[in-house]
């Protein structure tokens, strides 16, 4: 149950500094601090609370985009689906190197995910400047962070006794 409560909390902050961090250091600092923590609890807690932080990540990031509200709550349920996928049949428990292998596949699905929505509302989109601009920044930010925002996440739930 405190979970339930928690996931909310954790994904306003991840928010915060998913904007400070763009703030700060722009298009590099833009990592997908979200994302991350709707994979973290798939790996710590399974699909269900994966599919909780889903929804919360992409309400709060919906609140702020110029896409249809409900665009980014489809995007993260999407990646919680495939994470949950990689973790069934790709993912080595306790591999860094396969937390990582998971984040860059989930970012890049984001990405084309994200560039297709964008696509089909606002009519043509350059798919060159989306990797080059968005995928590389996003996918090189986040798989730097990854590992910590884990770790942080990890010893947080730890903390607060929650399975």
């Amino acid at each position: 149950m405190r979970q339930i409560l928690l996931i909310p909390l954790i994904c306003y902050l991840a928010l915060l500094m998913e904007f400070a961090l763009f703030d700060l250091f722009g298009r590099w600092g833009g990592a997908s601090l979200l994302l991350l923590v709707v994979i973290f609890f798939n790996l710590y807690s399974g699909i269900r609370y994966s599919l909780w932080a889903a929804l919360w990540a992409g309400m709060m990031k919906d609140c702020f985009s110029t896409l249809p509200f409900g665009a980014h709550v489809f995007v993260f349920g999407v990646c919680a689906y495939v994470s949950t996928y990689i973790r069934r049949y790709a993912y080595e428990r306790g591999s860094d190197l396969s937390k990582l292998w998971m984040v860059f596949c989930v970012v890049t699905l984001q990405t084309l995910l994200m560039g297709a929505l964008h696509d089909m509302i606002f009519e043509g989109i350059r798919w060159r400047d989306v990797w080059a601009g968005i995928w590389g920044p996003t996918v090189v930010t986040t798989l730097l962070v990854a590992l910590f925002v884990f770790d942080a996440l990890g010893g947080w739930m730890r903390r607060w006794r929650i399975s």
